[in-house]
């Protein structure tokens, strides 16, 4: 699912002061039923209409343990998963962005997994998203939403310029952006070759990313220290700048607007894409590619990877029933040998994390693009949840815009955005 720009904290003093979505009492009803909620920011269909659908069928069949849902939107989902637990109030089971999770764990927000139910996730979902929501060597709970990026392009625009499949290396990548970019006389750009920057979470650090994972580097060390500012970190964002200084990318071309209308040839994109793009393009879909992100040689190529979990509240006075509904709602079977959390997902365009459910439902797609995205689930670089991540990367975005927006040399940028990482 798309992610937002950033989590706004200056709602901190207003969710205090209204309660929002607060959960009363000690979670069990006068008749004995055990009560147990579930915060999300699923709000708005299908993910709505798939979870309320699926906590209708748990409340039919285990009528002594009823489950509510709750929701907030997502910039305000970390804020009120942090305040409603100081307060008290934190709901039964969370759902939360991988990133957050070391933040979480040191709030103490999450419990931690039982032994039993941990061991079947480790051995049934993808090693990207078991990555993505584990802290350290502490598993978050159960895997649900996986994006990886990949490399979306205009099969008609490569094409009018002579190139005819996607670029497997750095060079061509270069080479076929700079050649397909287009500029007016007043030097507006009218086709951006390859798009570095998104409207979605820190815009410019995800792309980098995949890049540096495509040349071997890695974002942050197991102790939270900053190692993006090694030889391919400075390799990956001196191919950025290259492209930035020859007009082939501009940071203010924001794709997710531009691409469906030509104005953007190609853009590194995760794989919640290409719902939208079937929405917004209708028929000119067909000219959509998505192809591996292309690493320095012929044969390399990487990705990122970012999850959401599901988890019990360390505060939850009803845990055995928590993670009973948590593991009837990620294992319990749908159609066609499938999850019914897993067709939830793919239903939105989303990679099942579980590997079985990606096999299975890999082998119907009925779109190509999603062969790639799929397939990345395998290799890409899990984005590190410890405590103090979501800063890191903050400050790597700003690194990675003072060179494509004001021309700072690659290896000063980083330099000085890995000083400001701090390990917590």
């Amino acid at each position: 699912m798309r992610l937002h720009h950033g989590v706004r904290l200056a709602v901190v003093l207003g969710l205090l002061a209204t309660g929002v979505a607060c959960s009363g009492g000690d979670g069990s009803g006068g008749d004995g039923k055990v009560q147990l909620t579930v915060l999300s920011h699923y709000g708005s269909d299908p993910a709505k209409a798939g979870l309320d659908k699926m906590i209708a069928q748990w409340n039919q069949e285990n009528p002594d343990v009823q489950v509510k849902s709750e929701v907030v939107k997502f910039d305000d989902l970390l804020t009120t998963l942090t305040v409603r637990q100081t307060g008290g109030r934190g709901a039964d089971i969370v759902s939360a962005y991988g990133l957050w999770g070391g933040q979480l764990q040191k709030a103490n927000v999450v419990a931690k997994v039982p032994d039993d139910v941990a061991q079947k996730i480790k051995a049934s979902y993808s090693p990207a998203a078991l990555g993505a929501v584990t802290t350290g060597d502490t598993l978050l709970g159960y895997p649900t939403e996986l994006n990886t990026y990949a490399l979306f392009y205009n099969k008609k625009i490569l094409a009018a310029a002579g190139v005819t499949k996607p670029p497997a290396t750095w060079a061509e990548l270069a080479d076929t952006a700079k050649k397909v970019a287009k500029r007016d006389a007043k030097g507006n750009v009218q086709v951006e070759g390859l798009s570095l920057i998104q409207d979605g979470d820190n815009k410019s650090a995800h792309p980098f990313l995949s890049l540096l994972d495509a040349a071997g580097g890695s974002f942050l060390g197991e102790d939270g220290t900053a190692q993006f500012a090694g030889e391919q970190g400075k390799a990956a964002l001196g191919l950025e700048a290259d492209l930035a200084g020859a007009k082939a990318t501009d940071p203010s071309i924001m794709p997710t607007k531009q691409f469906r209308s030509g104005g953007v040839a190609m853009a590194i994109q995760a794989g919640w894409w290409v719902g939208s793009l079937k929405t917004q393009m209708a028929g000119k879909y067909s000219d959509v590619g998505v192809a591996p992100i292309p690493g320095p040689a012929a044969g390399s190529k990487g990705s990122l990877a970012y999850g959401f979990f599901m988890g019990v509240n360390q505060r939850s006075k009803h845990p055995d029933e928590a993670w009973k509904f948590l593991t009837w709602l990620n294992e319990h079977q749908g159609s066609a040998g499938v999850t019914g959390m897993g067709e939830y997902l793919a239903g939105m365009g989303l990679i099942p994390p579980r590997t079985a459910d990606a096999a299975t439902l890999k082998k119907s797609l009925d779109d190509p693009n999603l062969v790639p995205i799929y397939d990345a689930a395998e290799y890409a670089m899990p984005e590190p949840n410890l405590a103090g991540a979501y800063e890191a990367k903050t400050a790597l975005h700003n690194a990675i815009m003072t060179v494509l927006a004001d021309g700072k040399s690659p290896d000063e940028a980083l330099t000085q955005a890995a000083k400001a990482v701090k390990p917590q």
